[in-house]
């Protein structure tokens, strides 16, 4: 069987991978994603760019509510809708007009900026294989969602339907893709049957007739994973994908992740609140607090030698096993980052850290710092980086 995985679906693709060098997988560029709420509007995501290529793994980490999961959402094209679904359930008359002047916008391929007021929904562009998913209609989105780009979501028990059986959800975007209705049932399940071997489900030619209930989370976890496999993607977006399992389980989790990325080369965004998933799994880490990206580059760089304040301060929060012994041997302290998080519908002037920062100046209160390139790949949003007292682990 697990001949099969690099001989059958996973064929195609896999050899257009390897023919190309640092192929550009996806670029996210200037990307805000706002909800309308009763108090405002709430920035998500404020102006976030960032490039994934071929085989990369790249991570984003930071609080909770720091929009993380608003990125997979604006990726996925499905933001709009949700961020729509909510004004539906709780809406005032005052988001409701700023919706129907998004919608206006929307027709007329207008920004925010063009209409002369900041709107809620996405803005900016997501490049995908070179094309910017945003300027696409529902129809030609929906040939890419589920197809070249994948998504796996966090809590596995709720985005399983409990009375099917997993061959037959595995099998659910195979069937939404067939427009042209030439998949045989045969082909189907060998298809299913090699993605789930794929993430090591055993003895899946068996099982594969089970529901959700009676497998393990950590092998629910990984048949959602098989779902977003099922396609052949070419990028697959992992959302906290080890967040309602054990440390063992998620050991599994991230060994079928690890092992799908290498026999595929796949290009991934992972996401998460673990320091330490996010260092032993991603070649590249973004870090995110308040909306914004504070600081991107290369995995070790960004984990060794972090160059933010933020980043400084949330692994020295809560440092992964690893750099625990490291903290103690240069005689520092883990200790929590100080103040609150930031209001994302009201904002701080200036770098949205500033409030808890220790190196604070007045520009820093009064002026927003530009995202820029510190040194090659590595990109930080601080005015006084180079002033900043070394730091590393």
């Amino acid at each position: 069987m697990k001949m099969l995985c690099s001989e059958s679906i996973f064929n195609t693709k896999y050899i257009t991978l390897i023919m190309s060098d640092r192929e550009e997988i996806l670029r996210v560029e200037g990307l805000k994603a706002f909800y309308a709420t009763p108090r405002g509007l709430l920035k998500a995501v404020n102006d976030i760019s960032f490039t994934i290529y071929k085989g990369e793994s790249v991570g984003i980490f930071g609080e909770s509510g720091a929009g993380k999961s608003s990125i997979a959402l604006a990726i996925m094209g499905v933001f709009n809708k949700q961020a729509k679904m909510f004004v539906a359930a709780r809406g005032n008359d005052e988001m409701k007009r700023l919706w129907s002047l998004k919608e206006k916008a929307l027709k007329k391929k207008l920004t925010s900026k063009d209409m002369g007021e900041e709107l809620p929904g996405v803005e900016g562009h997501i490049w995908f294989k070179g094309e910017d998913l945003l300027a696409l209609d529902e129809k030609e989105y929906r040939k890419i969602r589920g197809n070249e780009i994948t998504y796996v979501p966090q809590a596995s028990r709720t985005s399983m339907n409990p009375y099917t059986e997993i061959d037959i959800q595995t099998a659910e975007a195979l069937w939404a893709h067939d427009e042209d209705d030439i998949l045989w049932e045969k082909e189907v399940l060998r298809r299913v049957l090699i993605a789930l071997d794929l993430v090591e489900i055993a003895d899946v030619d068996i099982r594969r007739k089970l529901k959700p209930s009676e497998f393990s989370m950590g092998e629910d976890q990984r048949i959602l994973i098989a779902m977003a496999l099922i396609m052949n993607p070419v990028l697959m977006i992992a959302d906290e994908p080890t967040t309602a399992v054990d440390v063992g389980v998620q050991k599994r989790v991230m060994e079928a992740i690890q092992l799908v990325r290498d026999k595929l080369e796949l290009a991934m965004l992972l996401i998460s609140n673990d320091q330490g998933l996010i260092a032993q799994t991603t070649d590249k880490v973004g870090v995110m607090s308040a909306g914004h990206l504070l600081e991107f580059g290369d995995t070790l760089t960004v984990m060794k030698r972090p160059g933010h304040p933020f980043t400084r301060a949330f692994i020295m929060s809560n440092p992964p096993m690893h750099l625990i012994r490291k903290i103690r041997e240069k005689g520092l302290k883990i200790r929590g980052i100080p103040g609150k998080v930031p209001d994302m519908v009201e904002l701080p002037s200036g770098c949205p850290f500033h409030p808890r920062c220790e190196y604070v100046v007045e520009k820093c209160r009064e002026i927003k710092p530009d995202y820029r390139e510190v040194e090659k790949g590595h990109w930080v949003m601080c005015h006084r980086f180079e002033e900043l007292p070394e730091f590393e682990l």
